[in-house]
């Protein structure tokens, strides 16, 4: 089974990695974005959710900053733990950033060694990947222009546009 692991910040922590995301947003000369998020994400293959829940709890997120989702199998950011950071009736989109297949994720080795280093010693496979979080009234030519122009490589990451509210 596969299990999706967000890592998102705390309520009452800052989102440094979001406060920068935005400002490159901005510098780009995108407008209408008022604030952006991010939340490094895990897919792993090969465990149960007890297995899952240890590894996000232990190896993936600080206990005191952080906190964790885990969702089985393939996700949009829908079903996981950004719904959570939606209020109200704000808009918000979710653009998820992987890796292409057959590019070398080399956090995704740490990941496999850090899940071994548990005690889990079973065949795991890990793609690491992150969510950024757009909130503002844009549309979906402006949210595609964010995901080339700042938030993936496209020669080596695919990216997925997700509305959340």
């Amino acid at each position: 089974m596969e299990y999706i692991i967000e890592v998102l910040p705390k309520k009452g922590f800052t989102d440094l990695h979001g406060e920068r995301v935005l400002a490159d947003i901005l510098q780009a000369g995108i407008k209408g974005v008022q604030k952006a998020g991010y939340s490094p994400v895990y897919a792993i293959d090969g465990i149960t959710k007890t297995e899952a829940d240890l590894i996000g709890r232990e190896t993936l997120s600080d206990k005191i900053t952080e906190t964790f989702f885990v969702a089985e199998n393939s996700i949009t950011a829908k079903g996981c733990g950004c719904k959570k950071q939606v209020s109200g009736d704000e808009k918000a989109h979710a653009i998820e950033v992987w890796f292409k297949k057959g590019v070398t994720d080399t956090v995704s080795e740490s990941v496999v060694k850090a899940i071994k280093d548990l005690g889990i010693n079973k065949e795991v496979k890990v793609k690491t990947g992150h969510i950024y979080y757009i909130y503002g009234a844009v549309g979906k030519h402006i949210l595609e222009k964010i995901a080339v122009s700042v938030l993936a490589n496209t020669l080596i990451q695919d990216y997925k546009i997700n509305e959340l509210r």
